[in-house]
């Protein structure tokens, strides 16, 4: 084993929090603080592992810096393919790089130039970890503001989903490498296992982080490289700090990783699996707040090695190499150490081959195919499955092989469109049309619906550009072969009234139904009486327009057991059909002590429907109900008090923001409004926004800003500001503006902390300077 520590590997004397070797082995990444904003540089890894690379002058050592960031980067991860490089910071935005080709401005050291292909926004606080799905289709991001965003990495920036669920600062994001599973860590203590089928919770794991704390910066876990285990960060067991090690099978947590004296701050599992005396083993490294670093075999009861005192300050994150022999470390004193191993300290690394056939053997069948659709290429897990998918496809076979060849020609996709058989049964219904005489001579066709055929579809497939030289087809080719049937025996009077001719004379029916009164006059005629058809007359009364759809969804809070959300000193809990009675099921809100070991509350009140929405700080609880009503407390020592009277929303909440004394709505009619809770007083009235959604698009966040101005984004990488003084919405950031995208993030400006304007953009409320580097549970240091 060897030790390195280039010194020339820094940030100018600046916090290095992130650090990732590429896949190829060549470069390596590190993120972290530079001179007056977030850095991103490239290195070449060659000169730390290679001493006659590392004195070559000819060589650079720093591949390319990038200070487009406009605060500290947190996070810097590399693609499993090596394409993409993604990063995140404290301004609150996910940037994904690209190697280009063409020399540019945006990088400095010009060895190789790495341009920002796409600015990813949507978090409303500090982004802490990353993490690429196995085959780089998903892009996962975590963030203080308490959720995960899955990113489509195959259409930045698009949106796949916000996870939510957890309710404290998520620092730690990891995918399973069999594709099934996403696992986070987060600071209340929990952590969480989302399953990527439908993005629902799989299982919530608390036991072992109960006893922990808010100390670290993050908490970067990991996933085994054969998909049995998860290498958690801070963790607790009798007293002392661990790494909890938690099982895929049933999700048990009797094992774990002891010795550091401080939290453990990151894990990372070698991308091997190895053979060692026979027995196959994963490789662990382990990183902490102790400034130590550990290495673990799973096949070993003990460490393999422990280094004590490497850095002066927290190690912050660990990275091995492809080939499973170096790791790098990265600490918050603004080093990085390099750890070479060899085959014959850890064992020897699985080739690809065994690797899937260890796959297989643990998990079944690779149901992978020419697709890359993700969940086509996931391997199966349950043995049923897989019988049943056989079963399936012998059956087809089967009815396949039953299939006369004729028929099987007639299905086969044609690069040439072939004619319509006249005598296909299943073409009788359409292949001719009624023409029929109108009374004033002109034509009438019954119209004819020609649903698409698997035929049609085929050929249309077959004539794509590329399909063959008859792609393109001529007039001659594509005549009708509709048979035209005129019926004479139908008159159909056109329906339309002719005010230039007199009233046509009376039929027999009308003679027939002409009534006598009984002075002898005759009557009103019945077709008088009936209403008449003609465009002339006015039409009947339109139907009353149907209800209009909810813009957005509403949150759905859940039974399952007690919301509790922090309020200072106190924690809010809310339980949904807490009791039942005559009158109806009724909700409970209590107020509860955060440091006693008693339950009892402080204060309690009960609501007469289930709550859906929660926002609250140590001054105000506010609560929005299933009934559309909302409710606000002023919170004291021991009691709550009302800060306003119940207030009855146009529609259901959907979104509820909380900032100092101001509270703001966004409900799921695409409606805000803004209160004043001190003076009970509304700051903006029922604002409707509906117009800012198109077809699928949803409010992801809503912010409130420094001058009072709110800010709503939406899931398709829009942001709006309203500006109380224009009275209009402002566009603060447009990533489907084409204008926008090719100016590039450096050409927005920074917002300042005081707007002179209204229309100008400001910081959300808990954005910090960047010279404040310290969270408000957990200092970086």
């Amino acid at each position: 084993m060897k030790l390195l520590k280039p010194s020339w590997v820094n940030h100018d004397d600046k916090p290095i929090f992130s650090v990732d070797i590429h896949p190829a082995g060549k470069r390596f990444a590190t993120g972290g603080q530079g001179g007056d904003s977030g850095r991103v540089v490239v290195w070449n890894l060659n000169s730390v592992l290679l001493e006659s690379v590392e004195v070559d002058p000819n060589i650079p050592k720093m591949l390319c810096q990038m200070d487009n960031h406009l605060a500290c980067v947190n996070c810097v991860r590399w693609s499993n393919a090596g394409r993409y490089l993604a990063s995140g910071g404290d301004d609150r935005l996910v940037m994904v790089w690209g190697l280009s080709v063409a020399a540019g401005t945006q990088g400095k050291h010009k060895a190789e130039t790495w341009r920002c292909l796409s600015t990813l926004r949507g978090h409303a606080g500090d982004v802490l970890d990353l993490a690429w799905s196995p085959l780089d289709k998903w892009l996962a991001s975590c963030s203080v503001d308490n959720t995960i965003i899955i990113w489509n990495a195959e259409k930045f920036p698009e949106m796949v989903c916000v996870l939510n669920g957890h309710t404290g600062l998520v620092k730690g994001v990891a995918w399973d490498p069999v594709g099934k599973y996403l696992a986070s860590q987060s600071d209340d203590k929990s952590l969480r296992v989302w399953k990527t089928a439908d993005w629902a919770p799989e299982t919530v794991i608390t036991e072992p982080f109960e006893e922990c704390g808010g100390t670290t910066h993050v908490l970067r876990l990991s996933w085994s490289p054969d998909g049995q285990y998860v290498l958690s960060a801070h963790a607790m067991n009798g007293g002392g700090p661990t790494a909890q090690v938690v099982e895929r099978d049933g999700w048990r947590c009797d094992k774990d990783f002891v010795g550091h004296r401080k939290a453990v701050t990151c894990a990372r599992f070698n991308n091997n699996i190895f053979v060692k005396e026979g027995k196959k083993c994963c490789c662990a490294a382990v990183g902490s707040r102790d400034r130590a670093l550990s290495i673990w075999l799973t096949s070993l009861k003990r460490p393999l090695v422990v280094v004590h005192d490497l850095f002066t300050d927290s190690v912050l994150d660990l990275s091995w190499s492809s080939d499973g022999l170096n790791l790098l470390a990265c600490s918050s004193d603004g080093t990085v150490a390099c750890i070479q191993f060899t085959n014959k300290e850890i064992g020897t690394p699985l080739t690809m081959e065994e690797k899937n056939a260890f796959y297989e053997k643990i998990y079944g069948k690779c149901l992978a195919n020419e697709s890359n659709d993700l969940s086509s290429n996931l391997l199966v897990e349950c043995p049923e499955i897989l019988l049943a998918r056989e079963k399936q496809e012998a059956k087809r076979e089967a009815k396949e092989e039953s299939t006369p060849k004729s028929e099987k020609s007639m299905s086969k996709p044609m690069l040439t469109p072939s004619p319509v058989s006249s005598h296909n049964t299943t073409l009788r219904p359409i292949d001719r049309q009624i023409e029929t005489r109108t009374s004033d001579g002109k034509r009438r066709i019954t119209p004819v619906f020609i649903p698409l055929t698997h035929a049609d579809a085929n050929e249309s497939l077959g004539s794509l550009p590329g399909g063959g030289e008859n792609c393109f087809s001529t007039s001659s080719q594509s005549k009708s072969r509709i048979r035209v049937e005129v019926r004479d025996d139908i008159v159909i009077h056109p329906n339309v009234s002719n005010h230039a001719h007199s009233r046509p004379a009376d039929n027999g029916l009308d003679q027939r139904l002409r009534k006598r009164t009984a002075g002898g006059l005759p009557g009103p005629r019945a077709d008088a009486l009936r209403p008449r058809r003609g465009a002339a007359e006015p039409a009947a009364p339109p139907a009353p327009p149907p209800a209009a759809l909810p813009a957005l969804p509403q949150p759905a809070l859940g039974t399952a057991g007690p919301i509790v959300r922090a309020a200072g000193t106190l924690r809010l809990q809310v339980i949904n059909k807490a009791c039942n009675t005559h009158y109806g099921t009724l909700s409970r809100l209590q107020l509860l002590p955060n440091n006693s070991i008693s339950n009892d509350p402080v204060w309690e009140t009960y609501l007469g429907a289930s709550v859906s929405c929660i926002a609250c700080d140590a001054r105000w609880a506010c609560v929005v109900c299933a009934d559309g009503a909302l409710h606000a407390w002023r919170l004291h020592r021991a009691k709550a008090t009302r800060a306003l009277p119940p207030i009855a929303l146009t529609s259901p909440a959907a979104k509820l923001t909380l900032s100092g004394d101001t509270l703001c709505v966004v409900t799921t009619a695409a409606e805000l409004v803004m209160w004043d809770l001190s003076d009970a007083c509304c700051l903006i009235k029922p604002l409707n926004f509906r117009s800012l959604l198109s077809h699928g698009v949803t409010v992801t966040n809503c912010t409130l800003l420094e001058d009072g101005n709110p800010m709503i984004s939406l899931s398709n990488g829009k942001n709006y500001i309203y500006s109380k003084k224009l009275c209009s919405w402002v566009v603060w950031s447009d990533a489907t503006d084409p204008v926008w995208r090719a100016s590039g993030p450096h050409a927005a400006p920074r917002p300042p902390p005081a707007p002179a304007h209204p229309h100008a953009p400001a910081q959300p409320l808990y954005h910090r300077s960047r010279d404040n580097r310290t969270h408000s549970v957990a200092a970086r240091a």
